[in-house]
């Protein structure tokens, strides 16, 4: 990118003081748009400067965009042109892991930043040669012991308002104030958001360094205060120096609270506590599409219930569930280069009636859309506008398509039993559907799909509305 113009000496020396922390709007680093620059031009500078970055910088590694997504992420969940074409950057990934994997300081800070799960995507390998220490911390992770487990406990006594199993947290692991979740919050963020301003003047006053860390959009916990019109918490921030800095909106503290047309939608700054704490990105179900999707479809293809049973048994140990996978599939929803089909759709396609009972009585809401373009197939499709090929989505509810099932009794006998008494309406079946299956992540309450337009038809299910 460089190399026409600077020597390698000054090329070093620029990727060593440049700020690569910053971040786009959408919440992504400078590596991000490398990806991007390659996917649409295979220069290898890019590459080549990925590269000496990450050599530089690893934990870059761990900045997650606004979806909760990372540069991992970002390269398995994409198309079959793309997912090939950019496979040469997972390698090289994967070689900058294995030359910091005996490095115990980098990997703890890699779990600190919750990328640990992604740590194990590379080294289920027993061949390469780690450290007794790292060695125990990924076999934490399976296991939800350790560091893990205590990163979890942290955030529930945040959650619990129990400064006294904090301070217990803070004398076994002195540094856990570097631990942030999937949305890069630290335990000063949770703190505002849960206004507990006891524990939040106890990190202030002992873990200071804390409240100048940021989560995936650069805001910084006098952010969440000032986004929440919280003078106590400002207070106490202000008084432990915390710094203005801007957000990847450019955006100070000072702006959401001197200008609350700011606080738009995007912050969720109508009871934005509630909608910040609840919210499940889709980093969660990508993690778990990239680790045990696939595992579970064979599974699934076979109608083997053992093997699903396994993989869920492996899923809970770790502290997942099938009720993590999204189970909504948009057209742009695409897995190590194959589209995206939810489970159920998967069984459904089979006709494997014995995963479909096991998945539902394991945990897995009998609900779930396909999105799918008509005009796929059309002939003249580079003719049909943007606008026309948005209208013209085709929704398939998986509720809907049981319902439409004449022949096939035992099957939809199976969806059945696991619904309500009350009898099942084609035009409100998913709205009652979501309102029993409600589970404790946002997500399912809520279509992750974009808005988009869909041609109007009455005899569609209401699921099919995008909302």
């Amino acid at each position: 990118m460089f190399e026409n113009y600077f020597s390698n000496n000054i090329q070093q020396f620029i990727l060593s003081n440049a700020n690569l922390h910053i971040k786009s709007s959408k919440g992504e680093t400078f590596l991000f748009h490398l990806i991007h620059l390659y996917d649409q031009n295979e220069n290898k500078e890019y590459l080549i400067t990925f590269n000496n970055i990450l050599n530089k910088q690893p934990l870059l590694l761990s900045q997650r965009n606004e979806q909760g997504r990372t540069i991992v992420d970002d390269i398995e969940l994409t198309s079959s042109l793309s997912y090939y074409k950019l496979q040469i950057f997972y390698d090289t990934i994967k070689n900058i892991l294995i030359d910091q994997i005996k490095n115990n300081i980098i990997i703890e800070r890699f779990v600190l930043n919750s990328f640990g799960y992604h740590l194990l995507l590379f080294f289920n390998d027993e061949k390469i040669q780690v450290t007794k220490y790292v060695n125990d911390l990924l076999r934490s992770l399976k296991l939800r012991q350790g560091l893990p487990a205590l990163m979890y406990d942290f955030a529930q006594a945040i959650e619990d308002d129990d400064l006294v199993k904090i301070q217990n947290i803070f004398r076994i692991k002195s540094n856990i104030y570097f631990a942030k979740d999937w949305s890069g919050r630290t335990c000063a963020h949770l703190a505002v958001l849960h206004q507990r301003r006891e524990i939040l003047n106890f990190i202030c006053e002992n873990y200071n360094s804390v409240i100048s860390l940021k989560d995936n959009l650069n805001r910084t916990p006098l952010h969440y205060a000032c986004i929440m019109n919280d003078e106590i918490a400002i207070n106490i921030l202000q008084h432990a120096l915390a710094k203005q800095i801007t957000d990847c909106l450019n955006l100070f503290p000072d702006d959401y609270k001197n200008n609350r047309d700011l606080c738009c939608e995007e912050f969720y700054a109508q009871d934005f506590p509630k909608n910040e704490i609840q919210k499940c990105l889709p980093g969660l179900s990508d993690y778990l599409k990239l680790s045990f999707y696939f595992p579970l479809k064979k599974s699934i293809e076979e109608n083997s219930i053992d093997n699903i049973t396994l993989i869920n048994n492996e899923m809970n140990t770790m502290g997942f569930y099938l009720e993590d996978f999204n189970p909504n599939s948009y057209i742009n929803d695409w897995l190590k280069g194959q589209r995206y089909i939810p489970l159920l759709f998967v069984a459904l396609e089979h006709r494997s009636i014995s995963s479909i009972q096991c998945l539902i009585e394991l945990g897995l809401p009998p609900i779930g859309r396909m999105y799918i373009s008509k005009s796929i197939n059309n002939n003249n499709s580079r003719c049909v506008s943007f606008r026309t090929r948005a209208e013209e989505l085709e929704c398939f509810d998986i509720i809907d398509m049981i319902n439409n099932l004449e022949d096939d009794n035992e099957l939809k006998h199976v969806f059945k039993r696991h619904l309500s008494s009350h009898e099942i309406n084609h035009s409100q079946t998913s709205l009652n559907l979501e309102e029993q299956l409600k589970r404790k992540k946002l997500s399912q309450q809520r279509s992750s799909v974009p808005k988009q337009y869909v041609k109007s038809d009455d005899n569609k299910s209401q699921t099919c509305i995008l909302l």
